[in-house]
């Protein structure tokens, strides 16, 4: 099954991988996912994040077990420069991508949304709490997720503290704590 992205949220080509795919046999180890990455995993795994205004889009199959995360710092690459997955615009396609060609069937896809907060009062335009970079890291995530039909089931956006996450690749659950 090929995943059909809408013509916005085409991938770019990028200049080195966006992921790696795990799939070793009772691998079940932990992986931290660094701003900017993408990570896909086959087998049972958890991805650990640490955010603040950087969103975490989560994603996994209900019935394959496959589940990656992506972590990106932008909301939106504006075409100059490379692609990369440091920018939602580029790391939700990513990953979606990844997913599908690890074998994960879309109408399955489920997925939750971390991060987006406002960390530091220099980041609000204007003084404005609800216009912040994180705010438009999230409202990325949840516009794209949106557009190609993944249904978000949960999401913890927003609020003035970093967050760490745990996510279960393969049954979706995700561990939240405050920083």
């Amino acid at each position: 099954m090929t995943l059909s992205l809408s013509q916005k949220h085409i991938l770019p080509s990028l200049s080195q991988p966006v992921s790696e795919v795990r799939s070793a046999p009772g691998s079940s180890g932990s992986y931290f996912l660094h701003p900017g990455q993408v990570y896909v995993a086959k087998e049972p795994q958890s991805i650990s994040l640490v955010l603040g205004s950087c969103v975490a889009v989560c994603v996994w199959d209900l019935g394959t077990g496959i589940g990656g995360a992506t972590h990106y710092l932008l909301p939106t690459w504006d075409g100059r420069g490379t692609a990369s997955p440091r920018y939602g615009n580029v790391a939700i396609p990513a990953l979606l991508q990844k997913l599908i060609e690890a074998g994960a069937r879309r109408d399955q896809l489920r997925a939750k949304v971390f991060g987006g907060g406002c960390l530091f009062n220099q980041m609000r335009e204007g003084g404005s709490r609800k216009d912040h970079l994180g705010m438009r890291n999230a409202e990325v995530a949840k516009e794209i997720l949106t557009k190609e039909r993944i249904r978000i089931v949960s999401s913890e956006l927003g609020g003035d503290r970093g967050k760490r996450i745990v996510f279960q690749t393969n049954s979706g659950e995700a561990i939240v704590k405050e920083l």
